[in-house]
């Protein structure tokens, strides 16, 4: 902008010289009424190249300003959040908010911890980050204004838009964020890498970069499955809780070549619905993954499920968990394809090593090295 508004000086004062060069010409020919119509003329000019100038310089300062302005981080709604690279902390109502906010940004950029986030003794997360002892938990209800402000965050992330429209106007930064797709993690993602800035830029366009690639693979290796030969794979979120197309768990079936068996029960919706326990059973699933170990007991030792095909052949398993489920739309579902991969179709999958894909992931994404402690953990091995 210097550099402008000198030349509009230089450039004002060459025109002035010529004036006055002009004026001077005319005194010695001229009466003196001419040589005061000159003058008059000449301050008239030399008034309107001054005006010229400056608007000139103006208008250059304008854009040098509108040129150097901060990008505004857009929420999922399409919404300026905050302005990129300004959020030191950042407050979650959700565990896989939390989670992510950890991933790229680390401990110091968590204000509070979501609602589920698994933080007891003993669990991974509080082997990674001892520092999240003692922080405030948040449920999408706790998210008031009142209750933000004695937190003090950079910025609010809650799924609720109601929530995020009276933060808003409260004066709070606040962005909406769901996650129900692999398309919709990598945006959520590169929402916070974007807002916090810096190395966590950096990692949420590496993430992408990661997740990207393993759906390309995976799919590929599954490309020429027939129908007739995918595995039926059934997702249960609770004894009589499933999930359909359009989930995260519908991706992971059907990308490494199965057959979700929530889809063809009707399940509807990214959180699933439910169904009987007779579908159930005449679905007779020949995989059946189970979110939570209370679930995987029950089906395993409840003699209703006996005579299922996942359980006469060993086939129920119990969904990975790090520092949050794989399974469902969290930060670590770009773990869940090769672990998916490796349980439905193995022959295609048999170059997968999953301790080493896992272990490269934590230390590149959380900088945590695992423990063979850790890998048999998140396994239940």
């Amino acid at each position: 902008m210097k550099g402008v508004l000198k030349k509009g000086i230089a450039a004002f004062c060459v025109a002035m010289l010529c004036v006055f060069a002009l004026a001077g010409c005319s005194s010695g020919s001229a009466s003196s009424s001419g040589s005061a119509s000159s003058a008059s003329a000449s301050a008239a000019s030399a008034s309107a190249l001054a005006s010229a100038a400056s608007t000139s310089a103006s208008a250059a300062s304008a854009s040098a300003s509108a040129s150097s302005a901060v990008a505004m981080v857009k929420d999922m709604k399409g919404d300026d959040a905050i302005a990129a690279g300004t959020a030191k902390t950042v407050l979650t109502a959700n565990s896989v908010a939390t989670q992510m906010v950890l991933m790229v940004g680390g401990e110091s950029a968590v204000a509070d911890l979501g609602q589920g986030f698994n933080n007891a003794e003993g669990s991974l997360n509080s082997k990674m980050y001892p520092g999240l002892s003692g922080l405030k938990v948040m449920t999408r209800d706790d998210v008031t204004v009142e209750n933000v402000a004695a937190l003090d965050p950079s910025l609010v992330i809650i799924d609720v838009p109601d929530t995020v429209t009276a933060l808003r106007e409260a004066g709070i930064n606040a962005a909406y964020m769901s996650v129900t797709s692999p398309e919709t993690i990598m945006d959520a993602i590169d929402l916070l890498g974007n807002a916090i800035g810096g190395e966590a830029a950096n990692k949420a366009k590496a993430y992408r970069t990661l997740y990207e690639g393993q759906l390309k693979e995976f799919a590929a290796k599954a490309a020429n499955v027939a129908d007739a030969d995918k595995p039926h794979v059934l997702y249960l979120r609770s004894e009589t809780r499933t999930i359909g197309e359009g989930s995260m768990p519908d991706n992971w079936i059907t990308t490494v070549g199965g057959v979700n068996v929530g889809a063809e029960l009707g399940a509807q919706g990214g959180a699933g619905s439910d169904v009987t326990t007779e579908a159930i059973i005449g679905a007779n699933p020949d995989i059946i993954v189970c979110e939570r170990p209370e679930l995987l007991e029950t089906i395993t030792k409840d003699a209703q499920y006996a005579n299922i095909a996942a359980v006469q052949n060993g086939k129920v398993y119990q969904a990975p968990f790090g520092t949050a489920v794989w399974s469902m739309g969290t930060a670590e579902a770009v773990c869940m394809l090769p672990w998916a991969g490796t349980i439905i179709n193995p022959d295609l999958y048999a170059d997968v090593n999953l301790d080493n894909l896992t272990t490269d992931f934590f230390k590149d994404f959380y900088g945590y090295t695992l423990t063979q402690a850790d890998l048999d953990g998140i396994f239940h091995r």
